[in-house]
């Protein structure tokens, strides 16, 4: 797959009022292609990237106004689409004909104004009791075996970012859940790591590293400051373990190597939303275009991504890879 050349980035205006949008008991998404809005009428409420939608071009006509064209072999029907803003001018509904669709506000990008995730937040006493319980936890032995990755640190990939994410308390549990920001990777996905980087510089891109080797004990820990209605989120440490504990799996993201910033990615990390998915329909062409050509690049030197998320991947994930606690 070569794919073309980045598209520009859409203008704020047009961000504001992309997304998703609900009535009827129907919903549909607005997103930017090609310079253009399209409306995405999700008529398959399984179909959580919106890949199965009808897609309807929108011919503009004044600001915030547009024409939805239906034109088919057995019916044509036109259609006026007028959205409202807040004061902020955020889209806050889309009025398809006579029928009038809410927006729905998630995560926090350019273009959403919701807040970003977080779990219901522990006192600092709650966290020394989970924290004490997770490092006393003992790691099944089954999950010890398989092949054992020698770790390295990171930062010693020449060019690839660190933006240790559980290092810090910006995250979804509100509190850093590793000792430390250094990062670590099994020494073949740092090489492989490495011409993953090379090749993006080629379009003018690094990588940006958020997670990757995760102990044992740090999955207990995560699993145990879940709530109880949100335990499937994550692998179950005492069965399956995670992928990150074999220093086997990274979540990546994409920076500008001229400006050295992380780009505006389709959604956030840990966003847990229908903008997570792999093969999400909506968003903007270039963010669409950055999501795609981190995949490629990831999938060329050794790595598989995952539907659910599009920031994770696993590197050779048909091994049988040995899971690791190692501490910090």
């Amino acid at each position: 797959m070569v794919l073309a050349a980045v598209p520009p980035d859409a203008p704020k205006d047009v961000k504001h009022i992309l997304g998703f949008y609900y009535g009827n008991g129907e919903n549909i998404l607005i997103r930017e292609n090609g310079g253009r809005l399209e409306l995405l009428y999700r008529f398959a409420m399984q179909d959580k990237a919106f890949g199965g939608s009808n897609i309807y071009p929108l011919v503009k006509e004044h600001f915030d106004s547009y024409t939805l064209n239906e034109a088919g072999p057995m019916t044509s029907s036109e259609s006026s689409v007028r959205f409202e803003r807040d004061p902020d001018g955020y889209g806050i509904s889309c009025r398809v004909g006579g029928h009038v669709y809410s927006r729905a506000f998630v995560g926090r990008t350019t273009g959403e104004r919701g807040k970003e995730f977080r779990f219901a937040p522990h006192s600092a006493e709650e966290w020394a009791k989970l924290r004490a319980e997770a490092a006393a936890a003992v790691m099944p032995a089954a999950l010890a075996a398989g092949q054992q990755v020698e770790l390295v640190e990171a930062s010693t990939i020449a060019g690839v970012k660190l933006d240790s994410v559980y290092g810090r308390a910006d995250n979804c549990f509100g509190a850093p859940l590793y000792s430390s920001e250094k990062l670590y990777v099994g020494q073949e996905v740092a090489a492989a790591l490495d011409r993953v980087q090379r090749h993006l510089a080629a379009f003018g891109y690094g990588l940006v590293l958020w997670d990757a080797y995760r102990p044992w004990s740090v999955s207990k820990l995560a699993n145990l400051a879940l709530p109880p209605d949100s335990k499937g989120m994550l692998e179950d440490p005492e069965t399956k373990g995670s992928a990150h504990n074999t220093g086997n799996a990274v979540d990546v993201s994409l920076y500008d190597l001229a400006t050295g910033e992380q780009v505006e990615m389709i959604s956030g990390f840990d966003e847990p939303s229908f903008r997570q998915f792999a093969s999400y329909a909506g968003g903007t062409s270039r963010q669409r275009y950055l999501r795609d050509l981190l995949r490629e690049a990831m999938e060329l030197y050794g790595f598989k991504g995952i539907e659910m998320e599009w920031w994770h991947f696993d590197y050779k994930p048909s091994t049988k890879w040995a899971h690791l606690n190692k501490s910090f």
